[in-house]
């Protein structure tokens, strides 16, 4: 197929006819009697050279397709099963707007306890709940409590099932990076334990008015008076954060609440067999596929770059109303300008790749030995191309920027503008 990126040859018919008449000697190819010009190279032909770069290593998968038609552009290992890093933010933001849909909010309440004096704060699942909105939760139940009370406060937490970290993560990971999967937690808090720290602040803003706080073992709410609640935020505002800047916390709590949209156990267990029930439905094939979390720490998630285009592009082209919030300009990173793909962190700012910024929309991913990018370029007029890049085993002897840039370059490929 001609890409539709080439530019219009011009015809040098005129050329050579002047050349005959004014009796002056005629080049072959100007007179067209060898061939045209040379023709330029297609994606296919060009990633197959660039993707051998010692930086990408060779363990490395690649698949791009034209959005529209799904005709394959380029494919490399697009069947193999590799590590996704931050990629799998992907699956988790498709899984939540399919199940619960944009507009979907999760809120956290106050209920009256089982004695007098008793208050259970129970988590909703609100993964950007805030210490501001803790504190605005305070001053309504204060306001409905008889003033001077004792207070014992009680926390419910049973909205997800606590089975600790996942065995994929690498120890160290709580508390840098991610926390505790729980229901009450403020948004930042990579903590072993954000909802113990929760409850806390929200007593601390209670005690500022007038109370005397005691904070009790937890207990289930069930279904007593509501005092006071949180608005709650939406699921398309938790999707725009985690897409722009990868928040792990937060792709955690909305896999699980994906779960609880289905009617599975809200556990690790359950939350994977929530997301291929989601994508099943949704008929994306999950072969070669294991999504163990949400975020893509764990080094035992696979998916392949057939997957990741096949998701990209349902979302993208063939079913999009439901994930409009995906591709707006605060959600999934734009290149060289916005979230993690910003050129403040080195991205398409090369004499190769800078001249795709502000063309693609892919969302980054990152571990230790994992470089990945997947997404959608959209080069003003020109049509677009879904695209899936999974660098595995790195070599390490480069650092990751340098590597991250390699990917850019081959991102820079597949748009159009690296000829």
């Amino acid at each position: 197929m001609t890409s539709p990126l080439l530019a219009p040859r011009r015809s040098i018919s005129l050329v050579a006819g002047l050349a005959l008449t004014a009796g002056l000697a005629v080049s072959p190819v100007a007179s067209g009697i060898a061939a045209a010009a040379p023709k330029e190279k297609s994606v296919e032909q060009l990633i197959s050279k660039r993707i051998n770069n010692p930086r990408l290593g060779t363990n490395v998968g690649v698949l791009a397709v034209d959005a529209a038609t799904g005709e394959v552009l380029t494919s490399h290992s697009a069947s193999a099963s590799m590590i996704p890093a931050s990629n799998m933010k992907i699956v988790t933001a498709v899984t939540a707007l399919a199940t619960m849909g944009p507009d979907a909010r999760f809120t956290t309440k106050v209920r009256a306890g089982a004695a007098p004096g008793e208050i259970v704060l129970e988590g909703g699942g609100d993964p950007l709940l805030s210490t501001k909105e803790l504190r605005k939760l305070a001053v309504a139940t204060a306001a409905a409590l008889p003033a001077g009370q004792p207070v014992t406060l009680r926390v419910d937490e049973d909205l997800f099932v606590d089975t600790g970290r996942e065995r994929g993560w690498t120890t160290g990971y709580i508390p840098s990076v991610v926390a505790s999967v729980q229901p009450l937690a403020r948004i930042w808090d990579y903590s072993r334990d954000p909802g113990a720290n929760a409850a806390q602040v929200f007593a601390k803003k209670l005690r500022a008015r007038g109370f005397d706080v005691t904070v009790g073992e937890n207990a289930d709410a069930g279904e007593a008076p509501v005092i006071a609640e949180t608005p709650g935020h939406t699921v398309a505002e938790a999707v725009r954060i985690m897409l722009r800047i990868s928040e792990n916390n937060v792709a955690e709590v909305l896999y699980r609440q994906v779960a609880r949209a289905t009617g599975n156990e809200p556990s690790w267990k359950g939350s994977r067999i929530a997301a291929e029930q989601v994508l099943a439905n949704l008929g994306i094939d999950t072969s070669g596929t294991a999504l163990r979390d949400g975020s893509g720490l764990s080094r035992k998630d696979r998916v392949t770059p057939q997957f990741l285009v096949d998701v990209v592009r349902m979302a993208r082209v063939t079913n999009p109303e439901p994930f409009r919030v995906m591709f707006e300009p605060d959600a999934m990173p734009i290149s060289g300008v916005s979230g993690t793909l910003d050129d403040r962190y080195g991205r398409f700012v090369t004499k190769r790749s800078r001249c795709a910024q502000g063309d693609v929309l892919a969302k980054t991913g990152t571990l230790f030995d994992t470089i990945t990018l997947s997404g959608v370029t959209a080069p003003g007029d020109a049509p677009e191309r879904i695209f899936s890049i999974l660098v595995n085993d790195r070599p390490l002897r480069y650092s990751a920027l340098t590597i991250r840039q390699a990917v850019d370059g081959l991102t820079a490929t597949i748009t159009g503008c690296w000829r």
